[in-house]
């Protein structure tokens, strides 16, 4: 991936933001079918994908670091993507646009980082590794949260002493969560019925879109340090329990002018599979249980013991994700 990529990924997410703190939602009348529809759709593509996301960082050339006392500590950044079709789709209803060139991505690249460490066993061999990452952003329209925990457990099947590559299988527990809120400026109605009455109207309302999982990971890694440079290849496999879903917060009235009474919407709102609507707003979720399985690999360039990484990784459903990271490492 050249410079000109890197720029497109920064503008990309930069876009994004300026998209979610302007004022999202210019249209008057919304088909209620046709939003629950959409965030349905938006919110299972998006949980199908935290398994993947969330194996983010701990991608460290060396299979094996060594036995105690041989640690490292860094931090790590890049993307991985997720289904950018259903993304544009729900955009598209609060009259936002992707730029165009994200579809040379083949999807929408969701930034993330962490900071990461790894100390080598005693006795028997093998490492243990953390990673933790918190991207708070909050302004007067939008809030985004990022929260990435994780860590694992690295078996040496070959140590990489002489000719003999490293060769490592590992088990971890990695935790995700994210946000998105942003606050309208604008009223809005939700139709639910034949009716030109059957519809609420929502006030100002803020919406949020959320997600989390938490998943089991597994990894079998090989690599073999020649000179300054140490190239590696692994395999991955992830399980995950996600959600993602949405909350619309707000005062709501119903359209035919009687404030507070909204037993009919409540009805038709369950129809669609709502259940919670009330004066506050309504919110639905969805929760799966998905395996997710990748190939990984790259490099490390080696300075007396500074590390950089350069890492890409590629999900067997078409998505795919680059870090980059950098650490100090004992014994060099």
């Amino acid at each position: 991936m050249n410079k000109k990529n890197y720029g497109k990924i920064i503008l990309c997410c930069i876009i994004l933001l300026c998209c979610a703190a302007m004022p999202a939602f210019s249209q008057a009348e919304f088909d209620l079918k046709q939003l629950q529809d959409t965030m349905k759709d938006f919110s299972g593509k998006l949980a199908q994908t935290m398994p993947f996301n969330s194996s983010m960082g701990l991608y460290w050339s060396d299979a094996f670091i060594g036995d105690f006392p041989s640690f490292g500590a860094g931090f790590s950044f890049g993307f991985s993507l997720m289904d950018s079709k259903t993304f544009q789709k729900l955009l598209d209803m609060f009259t936002l646009k992707l730029p165009a060139f994200v579809g040379g991505f083949g999807g929408f690249p969701i930034p993330g980082y962490s900071i990461e460490g790894r100390l080598g066993g005693y006795v028997i061999p093998f490492d243990v590794g953390f990673k933790f990452g918190v991207l708070p952003i909050k302004s007067k329209t939008l809030k985004l949260d990022y929260v990435l925990i994780g860590g694992d457990i690295r078996f040496a099947v070959l140590k990489g002493k002489g000719p003999a590559p490293a060769i490592s299988l590992s088990m971890g527990l990695n935790y995700l969560s994210g946000g998105l809120t942003q606050n309208s400026d604008q009223n809005i109605q939700y139709a639910y019925g034949p009716n030109a009455s059957d519809y609420i109207e929502v006030a100002l309302p803020k919406v949020g879109i959320h997600w989390g999982t938490t998943t089991m990971d597994f990894k079998a890694q090989i690599s073999k340090r020649i000179a300054i440079i140490t190239p590696y290849l692994g395999f991955g496999a992830s399980t995950g329990w996600s959600k993602a879903g949405y909350k619309v917060d707000t005062k709501v009235t119903d359209g035919n002018g009687i404030n507070g009474n909204i037993d009919t919407a409540k009805e038709m709102f369950k129809k669609f599979g709502i259940d919670n609507l009330d004066l506050k707003g309504f919110s639905d979720e969805v929760k799966l249980n998905k395996w997710s399985f990748r190939m990984y690999g790259g490099l490390s360039f080696n300075i007396a013991v500074v590390r950089l990484d350069l890492t890409a990784f590629y999900n067997f459903k078409d998505k795919y994700g680059v870090t980059f990271g950098t650490r100090v490492q004992f014994p060099k």
